[in-house]
């Protein structure tokens, strides 16, 4: 990526300009600000992620180009506390790039550009505009021809597209159709993993954000599987997304942490599977409950808050806490299924999560969002990501997606 981007810098040298030069080059220069905006953002260099990013939207010229920056700056902006990048700004740049990707693009940057759409609604609460944009995502998936799709795993909003289908699985896990979610990860798994091979000078930088959605997918087929009781195929997809979240480079990053605790969530859909044949009060699997406490543990040492919160004052990070917030929930329903004897402590994991995730409106104002005491409490108290409410995390947000309403 950085021989790529040094040799278009080379070539726009020649006009005497650091923002000019032709077509070509300046979508080249874009990629590789979409690609270090991207992995600044995962370092946590939120500040230079928004210069990388904004420069890749000032810098793109096709319409391909184009729909990728745009689609990357709006999904790392709705990360943002909403009193720092308002949703109206948000949508408006996703619509204007539809708009123009209407008139002379392909279904692909379409598809791109909606999915983005979804996602960061998603990632805002905001179920409605996440409905509305998935059922028009899912239209336009089913109405590209499958050449038309694959062609654009040589562009550089492959990833994107990627991206869009994940979101899609979501938006289906939310409505309660566990099949079509299985069916929509598993094909943004291969679509990400196709992309990640693209040897096209234009797949480049794509390639690069495409390894991270491969985690991504393998992270929420485990999760779907666990909610279907396919403890096999959970364990599979957990396993793999910790090794192919190791395999980005960061053994530390907290992705990792939450890719183990998707192992821990297997092990206690194992412990929920015994205790069919257990008697009546008891768990089933004692020592699956073990394993599982075990994982938890290993995964909270990699995320931001890895220790009980016990003062508000100290929840410094927005983009962090609602993620820690519910990896502190699942830990204490994991305790409170150890025994009496570990009531008080599970009910401090608990105490911090809703200090991480507050009793507020998250979402944006007038748009009811998410009750975090309540979804919090529900998750602690209930064994399980089966028996739990529907939150799940995304890798891609570093983020819990949920929704006040699932219809």
């Amino acid at each position: 990526m950085l021989e790529h981007g040094d040799d278009t810098l080379a070539r726009c040298a020649t006009t005497g300009r650091e923002d000019d030069g032709d077509d070509a080059s300046m979508d080249a220069r874009s990629r590789v600000c979409s690609a270090w905006g991207h992995l600044t953002r995962e370092r946590g260099d939120v500040r230079g992620a928004d210069e990388a990013l904004a420069t890749a939207r000032a810098r793109a010229r096709s319409v391909e180009d184009c729909a990728s920056a745009n689609a990357m700056w709006a999904t790392h902006a709705a990360r943002r506390k909403p009193s720092e990048r308002d949703w109206a700004s948000i949508d408006a740049a996703l619509r204007e790039g539809e708009s123009r990707a209407e008139r002379k693009g392909t279904d692909g940057t379409m598809v791109a550009l909606v999915g983005a759409r979804t996602l960061a609604a998603l990632t805002r609460f905001r179920s409605e505009e996440a409905l509305e944009a998935a059922e028009r995502c899912d239209a336009l998936i089913r109405g590209t021809a499958s050449e038309t799709l694959e062609s654009a795993q040589s562009s550089a909003h492959g990833w994107a597209i990627a991206s869009a289908m994940k979101a899609l699985g979501h938006v289906e896990r939310l409505r309660g159709s566990s099949e079509r979610a299985v069916d929509f990860y598993e094909r943004a798994l291969a679509y990400a993993t196709a992309v990640t091979k693209n040897e096209s000078p234009g797949a480049m930088a794509s390639n690069i954000i495409a390894a991270d959605i491969k985690v991504d997918a393998c992270l929420a087929l485990s999760q779907m599987y666990a909610t279907m009781d396919a403890i096999s195929e959970a364990e599979t997809f957990a396993a793999r997304a910790v090794s192919e979240a190791e395999a980005l480079g960061d053994e530390k990053h907290p992705r990792v942490g939450v890719c183990i605790a998707a192992s821990g969530d297997v092990y206690v859909a194992k412990a929920l599977r015994s205790s069919v044949n257990a008697a009546e009060g008891e768990l089933g699997d004692g020592a699956g409950i073990m394993f599982a406490e075990g994982l938890y543990k290993s995964a909270l040492k990699l995320m931001h808050y890895p220790h009980i919160v016990e003062d508000a004052d100290i929840v410094l990070d927005y983009e962090a806490r609602h993620l820690c917030a519910l990896l502190h929930a699942r830990y204490s329903s994991i305790l409170r299924a150890s025994g009496p004897q570990r009531a008080r402590e599970a009910d401090a994991w608990l105490m911090s999560a809703k200090i991480l995730w507050p009793d507020e409106r998250c979402g944006d104002a007038n748009t009811g969002g998410v009750d975090g005491n309540e979804t919090m409490t529900d998750a602690a108290t209930k064994l399980g990501i089966k028996n739990a409410p529907k939150v799940f995390i995304d890798l891609q947000q570093m983020a819990p997606l949920t929704a006040h309403s699932a219809a």
